[in-house]
């Protein structure tokens, strides 16, 4: 009888062991995750993101001690792509964390140089993975990153359909220190001077807003955010409001006949502790008012 017993018990432990390590035909859940090595020192996001338009794919993630990787392809489409100066394809770094952080970016100097592979784009469940590595440059002085072993997996992707413009809802979303926020009072206008967004959080939510000054006639690109321009951008946390300290804003596009814009951005910002901290994760898509003065 006690014989038995350790047979059954056995038996069980055998099934629930199995059943741990792959009796499941679903298998554990993938993780977004994109990770390497900057100066041979581990780089790593468990919160990637990315944008797929249909012309181009950007990949992008900071770690936790705010530093981010940005990699970007003028295409749409799974393939390798080597990086140049010269035809759109670009990666950078930046070490965020310090307030006067400035980008190292392939495409500050001629040495600039890399290589992506997009491996997959998943329609069904809206990821894409792949892997990079890149040298990039700092403009102010020409010292460089080197960026190797860089992997991103499983990392969730917003697609924006840039020739279809029958229909359209604005979007604005970031992330602050705690979590992403979705703003759901989005306005935005263009006067003969700027092109103002703000969106701004439910106030049962958070109270909190981004604010992002641009040229009337920004283009697609890459364009920084500083105190003195060429982008100004600030965050209003309950009855504080700091300004953008530096930072990048990315316009995928804009429409001026249509009256849409649309980018993502980061920046730095100090709080009245004097504390650097991020916005992160920034996404627009809006439809802006035309206040300019015909002449």
């Amino acid at each position: 009888m006690k014989n038995r017993f350790l047979i059954i018990i056995s038996m069980f432990i055998g099934m629930v062991f199995m059943g741990a390590c792959g009796g499941s035909s679903t298998g554990p859940a993938q993780t977004p995750v994109m990770y390497g090595l900057v100066n041979s020192s581990n780089w790593r996001t468990s919160d990637p993101h990315a944008i797929l338009t249909d012309y181009s794919i950007k990949v992008y993630g900071s770690s936790a001690n705010g530093q981010t990787v940005i990699i970007n392809v003028n295409s749409a489409t799974v393939g390798e792509y080597n990086i140049s100066q010269t035809n759109g394809h670009y990666a950078e770094f930046i070490p965020n964390m310090s307030a006067n952080a400035t980008r190292y970016s392939t495409e500050n100097s001629d040495n600039g140089s890399g290589f992506i592979r997009i491996s997959s784009i998943n329609e069904e469940t809206k990821t894409m993975s792949g892997n990079f590595n890149f040298k990039a440059y700092r403009l102010s002085d020409g010292t460089f990153k080197t960026i190797s072993d860089g992997t991103f997996s499983n990392v969730p992707y917003k697609y924006y359909n840039i020739s279809d413009t029958s229909t359209f809802t604005n979007i604005f979303i970031f992330n602050d220190q705690t979590q992403q926020r979705t703003a759901t009072e989005i306005s935005a206008f263009r006067n003969d001077t700027a092109l103002i967004i703000t969106g701004e959080v439910d106030r049962s939510e958070a109270w909190e807003s981004v604010t992002i000054w641009m040229s009337p006639t920004i283009n697609a690109g890459v364009h920084y955010i500083t105190t003195t321009g060429p982008v100004w951008a600030k965050f209003q946390y309950g009855f504080y409001e700091f300004q953008a300290v530096n930072g990048s804003i990315t316009i995928i596009e804009n429409n001026a006949s249509e009256r849409i814009i649309r980018g993502t951005f980061f920046f730095n910002y100090i709080d009245h502790e004097n504390q650097t901290l991020s916005i992160t994760g920034g996404q627009f898509e809006v439809e802006y008012e035309d206040l300019t003065i015909s002449p």
